[in-house]
């Protein structure tokens, strides 16, 4: 009779993606830990479903300090399953759970294991941009960083381990080549235009497009979860999108793709400001209207 495995095909490539990031800032990653044997549930004022709920469940992977021994944040890959109504009522029953207790918990699918950016996959980059915030703020507690300089991952010039500029920058490649071509009149934006919102649940939406000429251009269009996690989601979103528009621009100088009207861009442009709460825009300049 053979064993259950405890990981499936994703479950492990997460595993050894938090594992190779972990080992390098003294944490730990644990999987199937019980959400009861995180949080201190007794006597906490939870109801008696979350109680049951927090005996019987476990999160896919919790990361902890190895000198202090405490959870620092957890990982659940949402596969298939997670669409079914069931498993989004237990979803919801964790997001509560962490948010009472105060533990950050992302959330990723398969798109979050793809290495495409700048050799980096986006479980690694939020893992990696999350200790480095940690490091960030304890040298603002110390004084070495001033206070009102804010975190971003994009301006970390270089890290001794990683030879590229810039390494969480994940489109500073992608945009100096944008830049290029727009140096040389092959298209008419000099850098990505961005608009991204949000819906009712929390969740975000985005358009990315180049314009090609006064008439016209290429766009995208993507998503992502909103996340309990310090990571942000606008801006995360906009760097995704920003590798799809690349591809799509790609394809219309490799004649794969056909461009579209600006106009066309403006309607998708407006559907989106019309559907979802404004979270974020950037732009290489007006919009022709």
């Amino acid at each position: 009779m053979l064993n259950k495995e405890i990981f499936n095909r994703y479950e492990k490539i997460t595993y050894e993606r938090l594992e190779k990031v972990c080992t390098s800032v003294n944490a730990s990653v644990f999987p199937k830990v019980r959400l009861a044997d995180i949080f201190s549930i007794t006597n906490s004022g939870i109801s008696n479903e979350d109680y049951s709920f927090a005996l019987k469940s476990h999160f896919d992977f919790t990361v902890y300090d190895n000198k202090s021994f405490l959870p620092l944040f957890a990982v659940e890959f949402d596969g298939k399953f997670h669409r079914t109504e069931t498993q989004k009522f237990r979803d919801e029953i964790k997001n509560r759970l962490v948010k009472r207790f105060d533990l950050p918990l992302l959330r990723i699918n398969s798109l979050y294991l793809e290495e495409k950016y700048r050799n980096l996959d986006l479980l690694s980059w939020c893992v990696e941009v999350w200790f480095l915030a940690e490091y960030f703020y304890e040298a603002q507690e110390n004084g070495i960083v001033p206070y009102d300089e804010p975190f971003s991952p994009e301006s970390i010039f270089s890290l001794s381990d990683n030879e590229k500029k810039f390494p969480f920058f994940l489109s500073f490649d992608i945009r100096n080549e944008i830049r290029k071509l727009s140096e040389k009149k092959q298209i008419k934006s000099l850098i990505p235009n961005a608009w991204i919102g949000t819906d009712n649940n929390g969740n975000y939406y985005g358009i990315s497009w180049l314009y090609i000429d006064n008439e016209t251009g290429v766009f995208t269009t993507s998503g992502i979860k909103g996340q309990r996690f310090p990571v942000s989601e606008s801006e995360l979103l906009e760097e995704i999108m920003i590798f799809d528009l690349y591809e799509q621009l790609l394809g219309f100088f490799n004649n794969k793709r056909r461009s579209v009207s600006n106009r066309e861009i403006f309607k998708r442009i407006n559907e989106f400001e019309k559907k979802y709460r404004i979270a974020l825009v950037s732009s290489g300049g007006a919009r022709e209207d």
